[in-house]
């Protein structure tokens, strides 16, 4: 039983060997001007050891500091900080094709962000949108992105006013991002010394000043970048001039945000001390915080707390690079990268699962001047089909509720009522694993799914596990929401607004499940619908198990199942 809830020419510096399951890629990006640098450099960290690769140019670019990498894993785009677009006083975006067998990039398009030194970048879960930040324009935007990586202006907002510093006499946005469920966008602008707050219409990609409006931080505090909990209901910004973080309650329905806590990014040796705060991240888990002290040259760890969002300091460690601006972490939550502005180099951190601290793993890497760390998944190759479009082999299910039909396994009746939940079920078993299929609900009942790291229950129809959710309940919209069937009974993750806009009720969706390690992440149609990181420390969750296709019991329906392919990683 479910309970809904409502929730250019490119240079490739030497060849870059075949990537195996336990890599991730990296993308780094940088500044050029005057700098050794010559655009986005690309490397590989090994999961296992976290040993990173020499990093290799990419693709060329004029400074392109910040990068996004969108969900469909297919294009990266870049603000290009400058002020000089083509004769315009403006930065500029650039979209790169990401080439999936080498991790080269091909330039695709370049569009004005008509503000100047655009310097912060990111995606909605659909991949057909971004925003951009302009820190000396004091303005933000959105655009388009084509399935061909082509760009189009969608919005554009001027922000007005300033604070009590000098150098916030203008607006200076300095970051901009989406919320969990995909409603809001949210700005930090260092110069208002406000978080402001926007509609975002997931369909034409325009931005709209919210009810609220902002959120004030105190003055002369100078907020930089933000950071959701993964259940969206608290909001984190660093405060670059006074090297702290302040804590917002975030209402999900109207964009609202309360502060309540705001503390140090520094021990207290270094408070009266030059220092400025750069990067904030949040881990995949939401169980820790971590900002980047320039100056200082650490990075301070945090702990969440569960259920008020509040920070304790756990440590402020210090990284051994010069200035860094940027670090990323990678989506299975074992390491984090932190970049050397100044040092010209990257270094890799383990991170404790249970405490969050960070340790350092081997030396620092060579980068020339580092800005952002994103990281992307590895090409899936040599799937596995695990459904021959003939026969049931390998499966196994009540002959009365799954059928074939047109090289597709169907489940359940046009004709009658389904009593209860059916599920046909691999007869092997998987651990970490990248699933691909197509599925389609027809009938009244629309509700299905797929069941992974799960087992049938002993002498019962049921199974347990997690759950790929397809269909809606009470009109909700639950296509690729994360559900643990049998076991919490409840939803883990909702659906966001961008990846439910590209969700086809009626036809065929292409979906995609990774599950990895702590990570799980559902795609639908290239659209993230679920990024999700159980806690294994508190949680004996297996990392393991069978698949199964569900029809859900209630009105006739049926659900279909084809090209069913599997890699084992």
């Amino acid at each position: 039983m479910k309970i809904p809830i409502l929730l250019v020419i490119i240079f490739i510096l030497g060849p870059i060997a075949q990537l195996k399951s336990e890599e991730t890629w990296v993308y780094f990006g940088t500044y050029t001007r005057d700098k050794e640098s010559q655009g986005v450099y690309f490397s590989k960290l090994n999961l296992k050891n976290g040993k990173l690769s020499k990093p290799l140019l990419a693709a060329t670019g004029d400074n392109p500091s910040f990068v996004t990498i969108l969900p469909n894993e297919e294009f990266l785009v870049a603000v290009e900080e400058t002020n000089d677009y083509q004769g315009e006083s403006s930065g500029s975006l650039a979209s790169y094709k990401i080439n999936r067998n080498d991790g080269s990039l091909k330039i695709i398009d370049r569009l004005s962000t008509k503000g100047g030194a655009p310097c912060h970048i990111s995606a909605d879960q659909s991949g057909k949108h971004v925003f951009f930040a302009n820190y000396v324009g004091g303005s933000i935007g959105a655009a388009s992105v084509t399935s061909e990586g082509k760009l189009e202006l969608t919005s554009f907002i001027q922000h007005k006013g300033g604070s009590v510093l000098p150098r916030q006499k203008s607006p200076h946005a300095h970051s901009i991002d989406i919320d969990p469920s995909g409603k809001f966008v949210v700005c930090a602008d260092l110069g208002l010394d406000k978080v402001m707050i926007y509609n975002f219409d997931a369909v034409k990609g325009g931005l709209k000043a919210s009810a609220p409006g902002f959120a004030k931080v105190a003055p002369g505090n100078g907020p930089r970048h933000f950071s959701f909990s993964p259940n969206g209901k608290y909001g984190y910004t660093n405060n670059e001039i006074t090297s702290s973080v302040t804590v917002f309650e975030f209402n999900s329905s109207s964009g609202a945000m309360k502060d309540i806590q705001t503390l140090s990014t520094l021990p207290k040796s270094h408070e009266n001390k030059r220092n400025s705060t750069a990067e904030l991240l949040m881990h995949p888990s939401g169980k820790f915080l971590y900002c980047s002290n320039r100056g200082h040259d650490s990075v301070a760890v945090f702990k969440t707390d569960e259920n008020s969002g509040k920070l304790s300091l756990v440590e402020v460690e210090v990284l051994g690079v010069k200035t860094p601006r940027g670090f990323g972490i990678d989506p299975t939550g074992k390491y984090l990268i932190a970049g050397g502005q100044n040092s010209n180099d990257v270094r890799v951190f383990k991170i404790d699962a249970s405490t969050g601290e960070i340790s350092p793993v081997g030396g620092p890497v060579s980068v020339p001047c580092p800005v952002c760390v994103q990281f992307v998944n590895p090409p899936v190759k040599e799937y596995n089909s695990i459904f021959d479009g003939k026969t049931m082999n390998g499966w196994e299910g009540s002959k009365d509720w799954f059928r074939i039909d047109k090289k597709a396994i169907v489940a359940g009746s046009l004709e009658k009522k389904i009593p209860k939940n059916q599920f046909l079920v691999t007869k092997e078993s998987f651990n970490d694993f990248d699933l691909k299929f197509k599925a389609k609900l027809l009938g009244k009942g629309k509700n299905a799914g797929v069941q992974f790291w799960s087992e049938r229950v002993p002498n019962h129809h049921e199974m347990v596990g997690f759950q790929c959710d397809i269909g809606s309940m009470a009109d909700v919209s639950i296509w690729g929401a994360l559900y643990d069937e049998s076991r919490r009974r409840k939803f883990l993750t909702n659906v966001p607004i961008p990846s439910q806009e590209v969700t086809l009720t009626e036809g065929w969706n292409e979906f995609r499940i990774r599950a990895q390690g702590d990570a799980i992440t559902i795609w639908i149609n290239g659209a993230l619908a679920t990024r999700y990181f159980e806690n294994v420390n508190d949680t004996k969750i297996p990392r393991n198990g069978r698949l199964g296709l569900q029809i859900h019991s209630g009105p006739p329906a049926e659900a279909w199942y084809k090209d069913l392919q599997i890699k084992k990683l």
